[in-house]
């Protein structure tokens, strides 16, 4: 068997609050697709109410092989396929088992926090600042996200709670790109 028959689960990143219709994108088109999904309360002004909401925000899994995976890559909403230092991410078959049964059995208290240094580009996903993006300044307890929104050569500080910020995924370098040549896989 080639390696590129082998079927992976493979990471994507998506835009920000595409998840699910990603992933009924990708069911559409047969391709085996994993969201996992925990149940949270949120609160708005007027009311209280329990949603559902991914558990890693913008990214999904898709159990493919390599045709497969170009296929996903070109699903609107789809942003890139992860990589780390230009190797493209594989998740183990038994890990992703893991996330499956801490999803299913451990909903209370269960919450992922991405990890933000100084220096991280992040974009705000709600509130009245929702859509800025700026750079983080530093984190504070774990709690709070402090960054700065450069505006007419003035730094603005902008003090935001973990969960009202995303990180944002810097694209790839251009020698990074250019090493995948997927003209000899199809």
């Amino acid at each position: 068997m080639k390696s590129v028959d082998i079927v992976r689960w493979y990471v994507f990143y998506t835009k920000s609050r595409f998840e699910k219709k990603i992933h009924q994108k990708l069911i559409a088109k047969g391709i085996e697709s994993y969201l996992p999904l925990i149940k949270v309360w949120r609160q708005w002004s007027d009311r209280k109410k329990l949603i559902e909401e991914p558990l890693f925000k913008s990214y999904i899994f898709a159990h493919v092989d390599e045709k497969g995976r170009l296929a996903v890559l070109q699903t609107e909403g789809i942003v890139r396929c992860i990589s780390f230092n230009g190797r493209i991410a594989v998740v183990p078959d038994e890990q992703i088992e893991y996330v499956k049964k801490i999803v299913e059995h451990k909903q209370d208290g269960l919450k992922v926090n991405e990890t933000l240094y100084k220096g991280t580009k992040v974009r705000v996903i709600s509130g009245p600042l929702e859509g800025m993006e700026g750079y983080v300044e530093y984190v504070d307890e774990d709690k709070w996200v402090v960054f700065n929104i450069e505006a007419v050569n003035h730094s603005i500080r902008v003090k935001l709670s973990r969960e009202e910020v995303i990180k944002i995924l810097e694209p790839e370098p251009e020698e990074v790109k250019k090493a995948y040549n997927f003209k000899n896989i199809i």
